[in-house]
């Protein structure tokens, strides 16, 4: 496989956005968002160990979602590479649980959010809508792009 590269393209309080390229020029493989939920994780978090783990004893302090979203089911050799470059960002973080899932989108939306940062920041606003998060990512200012953070 070859080296992914990651390209930031919003950083805000409570949620990450990158892009994930094969190597410095080569095709998107998919959109990677964190999402900081700031709150205790639960096994609703978790439904696959649900009767599994004891819902009294379950959970860390805080909940993080990773969400990639590409426009192709990914195998599952890329999945595991996306997922270990995912938890690079959370291995330290002893007291968070995170867990990762895939969406896809069709190939004519993909290719918007590759060719309209506005186009972009609305499909990811309305992903954010639907888990319950109200945000106003299209109303971000251009000029707050020039910096590390778009706060």
């Amino acid at each position: 496989m070859e080296k992914i590269r990651l390209i930031r393209e919003l950083k805000l309080h409570d949620f990450e956005l990158y892009k994930l390229r094969e190597g410095f020029y080569g095709k998107v493989i998919c959109y990677m968002l964190f999402i900081d939920y700031k709150r205790p994780s639960t096994l609703k978090d978790f439904p696959i160990l649900k009767n599994i783990e004891d819902e009294k004893t379950f959970g860390r302090s805080n909940y993080i979602k990773v969400l990639f979203i590409s426009d192709k089911e990914l195998n599952e050799e890329v999945k595991d590479e996306v997922i270990s470059i995912a938890g690079g960002f959370f291995e330290n973080k002893d007291d968070c649980d995170w867990n990762c899932f895939f969406q896809t989108t069709n190939h004519a939306n993909f290719i918007k959010l590759l060719e309209s940062k506005s186009d972009l920041l609305s499909f990811f606003e309305e992903i954010l809508k639907e888990l319950g998060f109200c945000t106003n990512l299209s109303k971000i200012p251009t000029e707050k792009f020039y910096y590390l953070s778009q706060d």
